[in-house]
């Protein structure tokens, strides 16, 4: 598949929390009702163009700082907006590595 670099103009940057990591010792779980109205919330706040790929229709909350490798779970200083299949996509690799956006355009096109 073929793979594009999008740079986004000043005009539209994408926004999203700073990251941050989880206190010391502290475990919370992703999941249920609670996870549901953070993830709503981050839409609210932020928007629904997803921070990774730069393209509106963000259904999903991903942690800037992912949760393995210590980001805070419960807080929209570690939330942006996402697709889910970017999120899943992504996994638990740095912000700066996913880069890319995935193009289907050559699969229409002629020659």
């Amino acid at each position: 598949m073929r793979q594009l670099r999008r740079e986004l103009p000043a005009s539209r940057m994408v926004k999203h929390g700073p990251g941050k990591q989880a206190p010391e010792g502290v475990v919370e779980v992703w999941s249920g009702r609670k996870a549901q109205r953070w993830v709503q919330l981050t839409l609210d706040t932020y928007g629904r163009t997803c921070y990774l790929c730069g393209l509106p229709g963000a259904d999903s909350a991903d942690h800037v700082i992912p949760r393995s490798l210590g980001g805070a779970v419960f807080d929209l200083a570690n939330l942006g907006p996402s697709h889910r299949s970017c999120n899943f996509r992504r996994g638990n690799r740095p912000v700066e590595v996913f880069d890319t956006v995935e193009s289907g355009l050559a699969f229409f096109s002629e020659g």
